[in-house]
């Protein structure tokens, strides 16, 4: 039984993993924190200014001007906005951190005298408010169901929320290379991503077994019905499926029948989950300035509609660390 103070510390961990608000997006942890550390830092941040240091920037006409929004006191999107600003020394930036993750009078009145060619938008709040503006081309990033906000068009483009699975995979079978079988349970809109894992599934010789479902109910019960035939299970970053209820039944519930559970944030390990496979903040911002790069100042963006990334970082539960270094050991002395 959990005590009242867990409970609490499980229910703001939960909500900071599947995302407070209602919001289709995520914020995959870059660095380790405990779920008390996340609580507190949300209680302290201070409201930040509507622009930062960049807003006295001298704007040299031969260079693209970017300007780059993202929520503010979500640490990861602050992240991928330095390393953005930080890797592209040849554009000029101004850096946006709405409050809330709306738009306010001085946060429009800066970026018209900033006057960017290009918005680089950071989560799905800043790419809402990016969609207003549209007469500028933009990059989003760090958004999941992109499809459910109409965020594609000839001017929008995107990086890919998740790291390639067929790199997810080559590391899950190297720690755990008994996994025949994997359960992926996805929402609706989301039939190409099925076709990428299950080409990342096939060049392994894995079979992916694959359940459609509209609710978090739905999820719990296809998890449920599948856990007989899989040795793993893919938990995808869908707020639309997932909520602390169900994760809480979830997690225990692999455990007892063996299943492993792969996430998209490291916090969830704490709860009960295996395995997170995570994007890495140079990673994106690298593949986001590519993307840049590749459009230059034209009035559209180039490009796939959605960019892959290259890297991810791995880690694993205490329990799936521990058994992972048993079973090393043992095929050692059996060598």
């Amino acid at each position: 039984m959990l005590t009242q103070r867990c409970q609490k510390q499980w229910l703001a961990a939960i909500l900071v993993a599947i995302g407070v608000a209602g919001c289709s997006t995520f914020e995959p942890p870059m660095e380790p924190r405990s779920p008390t550390e996340s609580e507190t830092r949300a209680e302290t941040v201070p409201e930040p200014p509507p622009i930062e240091s960049k807003e006295a920037l001298e704007v040299d006409p031969d260079r693209m001007r970017v300007a780059i929004l993202f929520t503010a006191a979500v640490q990861s999107y602050q992240n991928i906005a330095d390393e953005i600003a930080a890797r592209g020394a040849i554009h000029d930036y101004a850096i946006f951190s709405l409050a809330n993750g709306k738009m306010t009078g001085s946060d429009a009145e800066a970026l018209r005298k900033f006057n960017p060619d290009q918005l680089v938008a950071i989560g799905l709040a800043a790419a809402k408010a990016g969609q207003q503006l549209d007469a500028l081309p933009m990059v989003f990033c760090q958004v999941f169901n992109y499809q459910e906000h109409a965020l594609l068009s000839a001017r929008s483009k995107g990086v890919k929320l998740l790291p390639p699975f067929d790199l997810q995979l080559q590391a899950w079978q190297e720690i755990s290379p008994h996994i025949q079988t994997i359960g992926v349970v996805a929402g609706p809109d989301q039939q190409e991503l099925i076709r990428e894992i299950q080409q990342a599934a096939d060049s392994q010789g894995i079979e992916l077994l694959t359940k459609r479902v509209y609710s978090d109910k739905e999820l719990l019960n296809a998890f449920k019905r599948l856990t007989p035939q899989i040795q793993a299970f893919w938990l995808l970053p869908d707020n639309r499926l997932l909520s602390p209820s169900v994760l809480r039944e979830i997690f225990p519930y692999a455990q007892k029948h063996d299943v492993q559970i792969a996430v998209f944030s490291q916090q969830l390990l704490d709860f009960g989950a295996d395995i997170s496979f995570t994007s890495q903040a140079a990673n994106v911002a690298d593949t986001v300035l590519k993307v840049l790069g590749s459009s230059g100042q034209s009035d559209s963006v180039r490009g796939p509609e959605m960019n892959p990334l290259s890297s991810l970082t791995v880690r694993l539960s205490e329990r799936l660390e521990t058994r992972s270094a048993k079973q090393a050991a043992a095929r050692h002395t059996a060598n």
